[in-house]
């Protein structure tokens, strides 16, 4: 889970501010909000929300609120939409340009609102007046590491981190922008400081959880997400955790539960639907996949994997315009993706322009040199391109054999691409060899492909194709 989580809480006590407060919220919607106070459940005092506070309401009863990973309900007029907290702030600051605190809040708005330069202004005017303000670096750090400048990030978590070696924020967003680069060792070294100074998060949980997840601890994975969801039984994000775990484990029946919580429990968490519609496409149900797809990218419009994955299910579909605008779309949002470049390349493909296809692989190849999908793409291409002038039999058998080397010859699919490049050089007794180990792996569902193109080979007859190969088997459609 590559989202990015900030928590900017004011270190002075704040007087209640309900000028412009927000009514008729809903579940699902993102509030600030407005002063410092205690949730009541019951009558108790049971938890804090502080003043400048972005979150999520995940329930709803009269002009009363439950945020999510807050315990307790509070009164809606304690809450404000982005655009009027933003107006508030604001008229703060108008009011005193030495407001270091209305700096910081107006700055994490907008940051929420997507408009980083406005956020990182605000968020260094505050520290020009306070720098001794352990949140505001930290917060700092977050719009950096949405920027993309990964270290000057770091240099303000830790930061942060000297001036309160127990601000256990920091260093779980230091764990973030690990994961972000991928280091997932180190992300669970942050996360686990961050949990050792507070364990009572459960967002944590389910980060550090999918850390492991990523690091191939499924295990460490399973048991941090069911930690998660006993601090908060009611966290969606938790059940994505599970259902890509039950995906990793191709049991699909629990994975389809666990999405379905996840979506029963926040009908508007972006995460949730596409992990459920990735589902349904596995399933084969292209068309509620899709609408599950369209529903995240309603929710959050900056969703990349959302993108790639509906780009997907339009290949399936054919409709491979479309496929292009949204791996594009893909590649305009996170443009050192080399899977997206992949993607785009089949698309390109099924529409019959064999350049783009060919430049599209070649992009991918250059930035991720080991990702055996695109190398398996490329190399499909380079042996079965309807156009002469695009085939190479011997660079596809190069490319191809580097795929399977990374996958240690175990993939059938890969190898099911090695056997088509070695028949277009015109060697068909490799191709058949290559062909019956395919065979021999393929899963029971894929075994009638495969028999097709041993008997084709066997007959010596190469391959032509104008549906690509990329990571999703059931593209291929042979």
């Amino acid at each position: 889970m590559k989202s990015l989580f900030s928590f900017s809480v004011s270190i002075a006590l704040a007087s209640l501010f309900l000028l412009g407060a927000a009514f008729g919220q809903e579940v699902g919607d993102r509030v600030v909000a407005t002063a410092n106070f205690a949730t009541k459940y019951k009558k108790e005092d049971v938890g804090k929300v502080f003043e400048g506070g972005i979150h999520t309401i995940s329930r709803v009863d009269g002009k009363w609120c439950m945020l999510d990973n807050i315990e307790g309900w509070l009164p809606a007029q304690y809450l404000m939409n982005l655009t009027d907290a933003k107006d508030y702030f604001s008229k703060r600051i108008v009011a005193n340009e030495q407001d270091s605190i209305a700096l910081a809040h107006r700055g994490m708005v907008f940051r929420e609102l997507g408009d980083l330069v406005s956020a990182f202004t605000d968020l260094d005017r505050s520290l020009a007046i306070n720098r001794n303000n352990p949140v505001v670096w930290m917060n700092r750090g977050v719009v950096l590491q949405a920027q993309g400048k990964f270290l000057l990030a770091a240099r303000d978590f830790n930061e942060a981190i000297r001036i309160n070696p127990k601000l256990a924020n920091a260093h779980f967003n230091i764990g973030l922008a690990f994961y972000t680069l991928s280091d997932f060792e180190q992300a669970i070294a942050a996360y686990d400081k961050a949990i050792k100074l507070n364990a009572d998060d459960p967002v944590w949980f389910v980060s550090r959880g999918s850390a492991k997840l990523n690091a191939g601890d499924l295990q460490g994975a399973e048991e941090d997400y069911r930690s998660a969801l006993k601090l908060n039984a009611k966290l969606s994000d938790a059940y994505v955790g599970l259902c890509n775990l039950a995906l990793l484990r191709n049991d699909f029946e629990q994975a389809i539960l666990d999405a379905e919580k996840s979506v029963e429990l926040q009908p508007r968490n972006a995460m949730a639907l596409n992990a459920r519609g990735w589902i349904l496409f596995k399933q084969g149900k292209n068309k509620e996949a899709i609408s599950d797809f369209n529903r995240a990218l309603q929710y959050a419009p900056q969703f990349p994997l959302a993108y790639a994955n509906r780009g997907v299910c339009y290949v399936k579909q054919n409709d491979f315009s479309k496929a292009v605008a949204d791996h594009t779309r893909h590649i305009e949002l996170d443009p050192e993706s080399a899977v997206a470049y992949s993607n785009r390349a089949v698309a390109w493909l099924g529409l019959g322009d064999y350049q783009k296809t060919a430049d599209d692989f070649k992009s991918a190849e250059e930035l991720a040199p080991e990702l055996d999908e695109a190398l398996n793409g490329y190399a499909w291409f380079l042996a079965t391109c309807p156009d002469q002038a695009f085939r190479n039999g011997k660079l596809a058998i190069e490319k191809s054999k580097k795929a399977c080397g990374l996958t240690q010859y175990k993939d059938w699919y890969q190898l099911d691409t090695l056997a088509a490049a070695f028949a277009e050089t015109g060697d068909f007794d490799s191709a058949v060899k290559w062909a019956k180990q395919a065979l021999e792996i393929a899963p029971a569902a894929k075994k009638s492909i495969c028999q097709q193109q041993l008997k084709r080979f066997e007959s010596k007859e190469p391959f032509r194709s104008q549906i690509g190969k990329n990571a999703e088997e059931g593209i291929l459609g042979l």
